[in-house]
């Protein structure tokens, strides 16, 4: 007789993401990707309503792919009209002295032009500046 595939409560989720470490986590989201065909996301995905829902999911994309994460989260902030400048700064300014090199290559790979352009071009005055001199380019 087969096993019931068990799906995890929200409860159980966040206990798996406050108690183990990164090694574990992503060998976990790998299994659970192996037993149920899809990544933990997107069986969370169903419940985009869900404030709850919507944190935990953000918390594991950026837990499993920072770098992947920290790209969408720069395109999505120039994308839109007006720019989401909090969350433009906010990763630019965190992520200066870690992997922001790292992050501005995956932007351009993935959208074909170089982010230090988009930020030359989506702003203006001494924040256009102090955001081109965080990347490593001047005005």
């Amino acid at each position: 007789m087969p096993l019931k595939k068990k799906h995890l409560t929200m409860k159980e989720i966040l206990r798996i993401i406050t108690t183990r470490s990164k090694p574990q986590l992503m060998a976990t989201l790998n299994h659970y990707k192996d037993e149920h065909g899809c990544n933990m996301t997107k069986h969370l995905k169903d419940d985009r309503a869900n404030e709850y829902t919507e944190t935990l999911r953000t918390t594991i994309r950026c837990m499993s792919d920072p770098i992947k994460y920290f790209e969408k989260v720069i395109r999505n902030a120039v994308k839109k009209s007006g720019n989401n400048e909090d969350a433009l700064t906010r990763v630019i300014v965190t992520r200066a002295e870690k992997d922001l090199k790292i992050i501005m290559d995956q932007y351009h790979k993935r959208n074909s032009v170089p982010l230090d352009q988009v930020i030359a071009k989506e702003t203006s005055g001494h924040y256009k500046r102090f955001l081109l001199a965080l990347v490593g380019k001047d005005d």
